[in-house]
Order: C-alpha cells, then structure tokens, then sequence
C-alpha cells in the first residue's frame, strides 16, 4: 500500500510518519506542504522519494491508495473531500471538523469516493480507556450517571499550525487538545445522542475573542451528563476524570494510563494500589522511551486497524460519524459561548 502525507508539521514527523515507515507492505511515496525545505527535511529523514508543494499534483499519482492528512484543523474539510474524491482512503488528524456541515461534507465525499475515513482519535486507544470501557459494557458500576473530565495543556505559539488559535471561527483549546477529552466522554457513554450543551469560556487577557479555558455541560438525552473541563492555562499536562454510575465509580488517569475502580469506600489500600500500579507503568514506559510519547504510542495501532479495515472491507476503528459527534460539541460549545446560551442540538 503506498501512501500520502499533506502536512509536513509536528504530528507527521513525530506521529504519521514513524507509523507508516515501521509497517511492512507500506511504502510512503510523498510529501505535500506549502513549504518546500519542510517537505524535503522530513522526506529526506524518512527517504520518502517525492514531495509535492501542491497536494493537487499528490492526488493525480494513482498509485497513492491512503492519503494522511496532518494540517491545521480548518483546513481538513476541502482537503478531506477533494482526497475521497480522488479516490485516495483518507487518515484525518484530529478533529476531523469543527462544524457538523464540514463533517457531513467529509463523510458523503467519503461515501461517493468508495473509500475508508478514519479520524485520529488515538486518546481511546490507551489500554487504561479500553479497561473502562470493557468495564462499562459489562456493568461493573451500572448505568453511567455523570462523567466529569479535565484536559489541561501547554499551549505553543510558537508553532507553525499555531494560526487556528487566532483565526475568526477558532474554538481554540476546545478544538485542539479538547477534543481528545470530548471523544473519550462520548466513547465511554456509547456515543449516545446529545440533547443540549452548555459552555463558558475566553481567556484573561490579550485577544478577547482567544478560548484559552472552557467549562462544558454536556446533557445526553438518556439522562446522562457530562462536565469538561478544558484548558491552556492551568500550567499542567494532564487529561483525567471520573466515571460515576449507579453502582460504582471509575478513576481515569489517561496520561499515565490508570484505572481505579471504586466501590463504597476508597481505602487507603485501593490508593496504594492505584499509585503502585501508576508508578509501575510509568516505570515501565520510561525505560522503554513508550512514556514520552504519550498518545503518539497509539498511532501504530491506529493505522494498522485502519489499513486492516481497508484491506477487509471492515468498519474503520474511529468513524466519521464518531467523529462527526465530536465536531457537533465543538461547534455548539463555541456557539453557547458567544451566545451566552444553552444549545439545543435538536435546533
């Protein structure tokens, strides 16, 4: 299978790029982006054979069969759809939109090109999340009440996708690091449908229209809840929460990829193993470098099940539609904010 890269930033270097040269039967033939001495660096160090300053030239090679697109978020959907059109399977950074039209638009072009779409959702893949989806499914706290999550991040001005932060329709730290947070609620509550949302939201200074911090109310229409709490300015690298059920309660570490189940009390003995477990697992995967990637560990994993799903006719591991519900929270969280109101997902 040969494949495409349109983007030649941080993610296709330290994420797309190393996952696909490690696979056999995969070859990676190019490299689009605008900058030429970036394209070339990152061909040169991963001996890709052709780079593109016009991903349009990429998509006339018929040979390419997968397209990895690794652009600035507002980017995704023309590229998206001109890419399905060609013909070329699509891989998309996260998110694959922020409005649910872009989403739509991206889905149908996949549909009407008879290729995969997969989404790089690569949060849910941590063992720890899989655990406590295992645990959902088969009842190990009843029926989930409420989850409460936060995302807390360092955010990079310095780099060069750092644009979508500042342009007119951002929703800024809810569409970049949020996102993963916003995902991981939905797939443990089995993407159920949403009925409203909620959010509050900006920063402390500078560009008034920057969302730098957001709080988000998520209400599910089968009476669940969800509360978020997104963030670029709390001066840590953390995504955590709790998963509260009627008859137990989850402690999610997702960084450290960490799981407590908890029931009636927590003793000191349950903290003691949840810290004896953390400690050994980062031990672990500090010696063997798997620590400092963090989620970028996920991305073999991803990108063998996509080319697997492709291979097979099977369902992709992170769908469009999954996808397209992540898209739906942003789009509407940003909307509450600048309307100061909840929004209805039904309007």
């Amino acid at each position: 299978m040969k494949i495409g890269i349109i983007g030649a930033g941080i993610q296709a270097k330290a994420a797309h790029l190393p996952a696909f040269c490690s696979l056999q039967n995969v070859k990676v033939a190019g490299i689009a982006d605008i900058d030429e001495n970036a394209a070339e660096s990152l061909a040169e160090k991963f001996g890709v054979p052709l780079i593109y300053t016009d991903y349009h030239d990429m998509l006339d090679d018929s040979s390419i069969d997968l397209i990895s697109i690794c652009t600035p978020h507002h980017l995704h959907k023309q590229m998206s759809v001109e890419c399905a059109l060609a013909g070329k399977h699509v891989l998309i950074e996260k998110p694959m939109a922020t409005t649910v039209n872009d989403a739509n638009a991206i889905i149908e072009a996949a549909k009407d090109g008879g290729v995969k779409l997969c989404v790089v959702q690569n949060y849910r893949l941590f063992p720890s999340l899989k655990e406590a989806k295992n645990k959902i499914e088969n009842g190990r706290i009843g029926e989930i009440i409420t989850i409460h999550g936060h995302s807390h991040v360092f955010i990079s001005f310095g780099s060069r996708s750092a644009a979508w932060l500042i342009r007119e329709d951002s929703a800024g730290v809810i569409e970049d690091a949020g996102c993963h947070l916003i995902d991981i609620v939905l797939y443990l509550n089995n993407f159920e449908k949403i009925k409203s949302i909620y959010a509050t939201g900006g920063n402390f200074g500078g560009h008034n229209d920057l969302i730098l911090q957001s709080q988000i109310m998520i209400e599910f229409e089968n009476g669940s809840s969800a509360a978020l709490d997104i963030s670029g300015l709390a001066g840590t690298k953390e995504i955590a929460g709790y998963v509260q059920g009627t008859g137990g309660l989850l402690h999610l570490d997702v960084r450290n990829d960490n799981i407590q189940e908890i029931h009636q009390y927590s003793t000191p003995i349950d903290d003691l193993i949840f810290t004896y477990n953390k400690l050994n697992k980062i031990a672990k995967g500090a010696i063997s470098g798997s620590y400092f990637h963090g989620a970028k560990s996920n991305y073999l994993e991803l990108i063998k099940q996509f080319i697997n799903s492709i291979e097979n006719n099977t369902k992709p591991p992170i769908t469009g539609e999954e996808a397209r519900m992540t898209a739906m929270v942003i789009e509407s969280a940003l909307r509450s904010i600048k309307e100061k109101r909840q929004i209805f997902v039904k309007d």
